[in-house]
């Protein structure tokens, strides 16, 4: 077989085999609200009062109950900013809304930490902690008689005039002390394969992030997403350090935060793709950096190729999110950290030789989908 032959087979294979759409983007998608995300402009979410569950008031009055309308630092008037949506963790984020094909329907109240997006560490587990006020609710310090929260901690979707694509990001922020959130794919993710499925697969991944600068010349790492599988293992994390240098870990063999040479701006978005192979257990990681002295995106830049993950994979099932808090190395706080169109590519692993080719043509696919997008 020619190399020009077994590339539009592996082609043929991620096209046919995994019946993905152009452009898809589900779930995680772009987090707007047809993808399954909720800001208070598109309609508040009330309360169904589950117990242990933690609320926000409007004017701290409890016949006026919704869950988590916004971030403390409006408080009281919690349906006066149309921007900051509920924390993911309170409502069924993602599981609602029609891109991908998705069920339709709407936000809705769930018991917190029962859909997928979980609070593990943070977040809005620390503006729970020790509440006196509204079933729970942590407030921080009160001026002219209105109690507020000094600080914010939450992961949620934000409506932002800069957006690669849509109206809506997804934003982290950390202010007071470190947050860990966990995501569970689904097959809506995944173009219709069940994660569970994912085993002896190729899955690309791409996304498109944009950092923070008041937390620059802090050299340690400040962001990482984990890649983990069926089984719990963390297979690989990708991040970067408060300079806003692009950063690696092969957590699967206990490695440390690796920096590459390639350092993103934070007036525009830069993309990362990430490409498992779960059958070689291996990976390729790149990056396109965008340049605020020039105001372009670069070309993609090589961080990995053939990457030993130093672990035997499972079906990749999660993402786990990690941004770290509080007071930073420079003196600042950690601020905003924002995410953008998310989108997937699953192929089952080829015959041996055309392993290269499947990976470029799903590169290729990627590179496709951003240019009809963008």
């Amino acid at each position: 077989m020619t190399c020009a032959s077994s590339f539009r087979r592996a082609f043929a294979i991620v096209t046919l085999a995994t019946c993905w759409p152009t452009g898809a983007s589900a779930y995680l998608g772009g987090f707007e609200e047809a993808d399954g995300y909720r800001i208070p402009q598109n309609g508040v979410i009330s309360s169904l009062g589950f117990v242990g569950d933690a609320m926000f008031y409007l004017n701290n009055n409890s016949v006026n109950g919704f869950t988590g309308i916004v971030p403390a630092s409006t408080f009281p008037n919690t349906l006066g900013d149309s921007t900051h949506g509920s924390d993911l963790s309170r409502y069924n984020a993602g599981e609602y809304g029609t891109n991908a094909g998705g069920p339709g329907g709407t936000a809705t109240d769930i018991a917190d930490n029962t859909g997928l997006w979980k609070a593990m560490v943070g977040g809005r587990l620390n503006e729970d902690i020790g509440g006196t006020l509204a079933n729970g609710y942590q407030y921080l310090g009160s001026t002219g008689g209105l109690v507020f929260s000094q600080n914010r901690d939450y992961v949620h979707a934000y409506r932002y005039t800069g957006a690669r694509s849509g109206t809506q990001v997804l934003n982290f922020l950390a202010q007071d002390t470190n947050l860990q959130y966990d995501y569970s794919l689904d097959s809506r993710d995944l173009g219709g394969t069940n994660p569970s499925a994912t085993l002896a697969s190729i899955i690309a991944m791409t996304f498109w992030f944009c950092p923070a600068d008041t937390d620059d010349t802090d050299a340690g790492n400040l962001f990482g997403l984990t890649l983990r599988d069926a089984l719990g293992q963390s297979l690989v994390s990708v991040g970067y350090t408060g300079e806003n240098v692009v950063q690696h870990r092969m957590t699967g063999s206990g490695g440390s935060w690796i920096s590459s040479g390639s350092q993103v701006g934070t007036q525009g978005w830069s993309e990362m793709t990430v490409v498992l192979n779960t059958q070689s257990d291996t990976v390729n990681i790149s990056v396109r950096a965008y340049d605020d002295l020039t105001a372009t995106l670069g070309s993609s830049v090589s961080i990995l190729t053939g990457q030993s993950l130093g672990v035997d994979a499972n079906a990749l099932t999660d993402l786990r999110w990690d941004l770290r808090g509080g007071t930073l190395d420079n003196g600042a706080v950690s601020y905003k950290n924002y995410f953008d169109d998310f989108s997937f590519n699953v192929a089952p692993v080829p015959e041996p030789g055309s392993a290269l080719c499947v990976v470029l043509g799903m590169i290729c696919l990627l590179r496709r989908s951003r240019q009809i997008t963008s």
